[in-house]
């Protein structure tokens, strides 16, 4: 029975990028609405981690709203309008993506208010720069100002998504050249070496993987080869490629080894994911001054190692993205979650009933 279970709603963006992760402010609006006459109530953590373990609960039809990564739309859309319906939401904050400017933004509040036109709302879209001849996505984020104002409020509970929500090396194979490319996500980050020729490998999120580390002299080579070869202009000609992966070949000829770096340990693996996780608990609770419980694993990749560390770190509700609904008896620490994607009224109303 409905009655029986928890959603919870995955959510990314609230503004009108044309993209798959984004819900306008007006279909966001028409979905609380909806949430609101069909009778569902907000609940935090703390009831649903209840309601899991003991299976209580002191709510007829509980839902729980996320947003992941943290970005401006969700004080621009988000928070006046869950404030207007009366929802609460878990925001999940990449920690090193929030601007040090402190101060507050309009936001659809001050639009209702009178304070400020319509056209005066802040433009939270992506836009293109060009860099090194590829366009490079930008998106806007958070303040930490207007982070810490979100969860005084009770209405946001603003929770840790990782430090970095990067990837690493995950292989020894090289499998190309790092060079000059269209960069579509902040995500495309890697833990690693991305100057112009170094090598590029299998790339995985850094919670599920063993990282692999090309040797620095052989990193030093690639680049300043590239460096002495017209540097951005060497990728215009064909065959370059061709020219590092000689350069390559004459390094381990060089070293009489076909072995070009090194795997990290079992327990350096085991420390560089308990400081990822360590320090984006530690930020995000020191600036809005609380003990933070809750995390979000970046792209919903995790396995036994990661989860075991994120439990030892004092995570008491984490949230995966495998879809589906929560019950009595399954696990806080797997929670699962509904994908709100750029979809129509029915299908929203569909996924939940």
């Amino acid at each position: 029975m409905i009655n029986d279970r928890v959603p919870v709603l995955l959510y990314h963006h609230i503004n009108y990028d044309d993209n798959v992760l984004a819900v306008s402010p007006e279909l966001f609006e028409e979905q609380l609405k909806f949430l609101k006459n069909e009778g569902y109530e907000s609940i935090g953590t703390k009831e649903l981690g209840e309601f899991l373990t003991t299976g209580k609960k002191d709510f007829d039809k509980g839902i729980v709203i996320t947003i992941d990564d943290g970005y401006l739309d969700t004080w621009v859309y988000a928070y006046p309008l869950l404030k207007k319906y009366g929802f609460r939401a878990i925001v999940f904050v990449v920690s090193w993506t929030v601007e040090e400017d402190e101060y507050l933004g309009f936001n659809l509040d001050d639009y209702y208010e009178g304070k400020i036109t319509k056209d005066m709302i802040p433009k939270c879209s992506a836009n293109y720069v060009v860099e090194n001849g590829r366009r490079k996505k930008q998106e806007r984020r958070l303040c930490w100002r207007e982070v810490r104002e979100m969860d005084k409020s009770g209405v946001i509970d603003i929770e840790p998504h990782s430090k970095f929500h990067r990837r690493i090396y995950a292989s020894d194979k090289i499998i190309g050249f790092n060079h000059p490319q269209h960069k579509l996500s902040a995500w495309s980050a890697i833990k690693g070496d991305e100057r112009l020729g170094t090598p590029d490998f299998l790339r995985k999120p850094e919670f599920i993987a063993r990282e692999f580390t090309a040797y620095q002299d052989l990193r030093d080579r690639l680049a300043q080869y590239v460096l002495d070869n017209g540097y951005i202009k060497f990728f215009d000609k064909q065959g370059w490629k061709d020219e590092l992966n000689s350069v390559v070949e004459a390094y381990k000829k060089e070293k009489n080894s076909d072995k070009i770096g090194e795997w990290e340990s079992e327990k350096d693996q085991i420390k560089r994911i308990r400081s990822e996780l360590e320090v984006s608990k530690g930020e995000i609770g020191w600036e809005v001054k609380k003990i933070c419980e809750s995390f979000s694993w970046p792209w919903g990749a995790y396995n036994e190692m990661s989860l075991k560390i994120a439990k030892e770190v004092g995570f008491e509700c984490i949230f995966t993205t495998k879809p589906g609904f929560n019950y009595y008896g399954d696990s806080q620490y797997e929670i699962k979650r509904l994908g709100i994607w750029k979809k129509d009224m029915d299908w929203f109303k569909s996924l939940l009933k």
